[in-house]
């Protein structure tokens, strides 16, 4: 179609070692899509690994905004059963205090590697650059 989709897209700060078949250091990606298919979408993804959450019932993820407390969000798998991506849920609410922070941190479980937490330089970030006019 002539409809436009847009996506801004970051590397965490860190990264993390997961063991035997994934092992070696990797990075999370956050990424926000604007499709006009599917919607809005704030997704956590990782190079490798088995992110822990069904597609049936979804999963909770803990957020952290700056120097914030740490939230709870939901969060569920994506529609191909995927395991390396997860798709934040109310992604208009997840932009806004993002937009308002520099630092973004997001903790996830990934099967049989515990709960590392991701570190994302978010500051400068522009909804509205990002969302443009159409």
């Amino acid at each position: 179609t002539s409809r436009i989709a847009r996506h801004a897209s970051i590397s965490s700060e860190n990264t993390v070692n997961f063991d035997f078949p994934y092992q070696g250091p990797q990075h999370a990606t956050l990424t926000l899509r604007q499709h006009p298919s599917y919607g809005r979408d704030a997704i956590l993804s990782i190079e490798q690994g088995q992110i822990l959450c069904y597609s049936y019932d979804g999963c909770t993820i803990r957020v952290r905004f700056d120097d914030s407390p740490a939230t709870t969000w939901r969060a569920a798998s994506a529609a191909d059963n995927s395991t390396t991506s997860n798709f934040l849920r109310a992604e208009s609410r997840f932009v806004e205090r993002m937009q308002k922070s520099k630092i973004v941190r997001i903790q996830v479980s990934i099967y049989q590697e515990g709960s590392p937490t991701f570190e994302f330089r978010v500051g400068g970030f522009s909804a509205s650059r990002h969302r443009g006019s159409d």
